[in-house]
């Protein structure tokens, strides 16, 4: 039996895997006791966007927007008494509260470095990872490649740079990311305690350490702590379209397995992988900061402050655990887990490369999708 589970997910991280069964997925919801379902944000509950590239389509993805069909059936599904809805996304905190404020639910932001019940304040789970005294020395380098890269973005986040090139010419992004990716791995980024995360369209860095696979740990264990949770989790459904470094999301509720298989399952499938010709990077104008911009501390940009909960997380307001209360919260986190693995489905949507069990086709398959577990409740 433990031979056929290995052989089944060899198969998974070589092969594409197969459409969400939602019969059976539905059927296992209706006849659990305790649900959790850990959704992403973009790209999973936000309206489609068309990437053909005008104008009013970049400003639109600037500012997603939840899916106009979602409404009714979230709600349904955050005032069922046994299901808990966490967003993990990477989004920032106040795009999250903007679109999930109305609703009963948890939100972890910037890959879950975040979080809050939409009730209370924002808090920080892993504060071991704050240190962004590394942003001054690698801004200048984002903010050149955006401006010679027409039609991209760049955007600095509590925790993280992230140069989006999705709307720009396909080739002429390629290239300019791969001159990017040699600029930082030879520069910058060297004596640096960063990830370069790529995507399919995207460049990030942020600390090393910081992966939604990393964070959910520590949410799991916030929430079972806030909610007083005793009735065990027996039903886990994970969904969302994420970068293949915080595909270990994924593998996190999947059953103990050998550590080969499991060094597969966790291996980052991101984006294709860019020209491997040599060629000699553009040159950067020089940084106004001088040598000592990366040995200065970096003010973090700060999103607006929460009027409702009157919470800035950025600047230093959040709340942080202790290691200790950190450690016994990830302990009652385990102790009410009790998840059979029939009852975990983990999907990608829009990936067809992937470590989750699953896909979907786009955001639209998913609210079909959860709309079904919302009649049934």
């Amino acid at each position: 039996e433990l031979n056929d589970t290995v052989v089944e997910a060899q198969l998974r991280t070589s092969k594409e895997p197969p459409e969400l069964p939602q019969n059976d997925a539905v059927e296992r919801y209706l006849r659990s006791g305790n649900r959790l379902l850990i959704l992403g944000f973009n790209s999973t509950l936000t309206e489609p966007v068309d990437t053909s590239g005008n104008r009013s389509d970049q400003i639109r993805e600037k500012n997603p927007n939840l899916h106009p069909e979602l409404k009714e059936h979230l709600t349904a599904l955050c005032n069922d008494k046994k299901t808990t809805i966490v967003v993990l996304s990477g989004s920032k905190s106040e795009v999250l509260d903007k679109n999930f404020a109305e609703y009963d639910m948890w939100l972890a932001a910037e890959n879950g470095m975040f979080l809050r019940h939409t009730k209370g304040d924002w808090m920080t789970t892993m504060p071991e990872h704050l240190n962004m005294e590394w942003v001054d020395s690698l801004k200048h380098v984002f903010e050149y490649f955006t401006e010679r890269t027409p039609r991209s973005e760049f955007e600095i986040r509590t925790t993280s740079l992230v140069w989006n090139y999705k709307y720009a010419d396909v080739e002429f992004g390629r290239l300019q990311a791969r001159d990017m990716l040699q600029h930082l791995w030879t520069g910058p980024i060297s004596n640096a305690s960063v990830d370069v995360v790529q995507g399919s369209r995207s460049v990030e860095v942020r600390p090393v350490g910081v992966t939604k696979g990393a964070a959910i740990d520590r949410i799991l264990g916030e929430i079972v702590h806030n909610t007083s949770m005793t009735t065990p989790i027996d039903y886990v459904l994970c969904v969302g379209h994420f970068l293949g470094k915080d595909e270990d999301v994924y593998t996190f509720f999947e059953p103990e397995l050998p550590s080969d298989v499991n060094m597969a399952k966790c291996k980052p499938i991101d984006a294709p992988k860019l020209p491997t010709e040599k060629k000699a990077p553009s040159k950067l104008p020089a940084t106004k900061s001088g040598p000592k911009s990366s040995q200065t501390k970096t003010p973090k940009p700060s999103p607006a402050p929460d009027k409702r909960t009157g919470n800035n997380h950025s600047s230093g307001s959040s709340r942080r655990a202790s290691p200790e209360k950190v450690k016994e919260k990830e302990k009652m986190a385990w102790s009410v887990l009790d998840l059979k693995g029939d009852n975990y489905f983990s999907c990608a949507v829009g990936r067809k490369r992937t470590s989750a069990r699953y896909l979907l086709g786009s955001s639209d398959d998913v609210v079909s999708f959860l709309s079904r577990l919302a009649k049934g409740t």
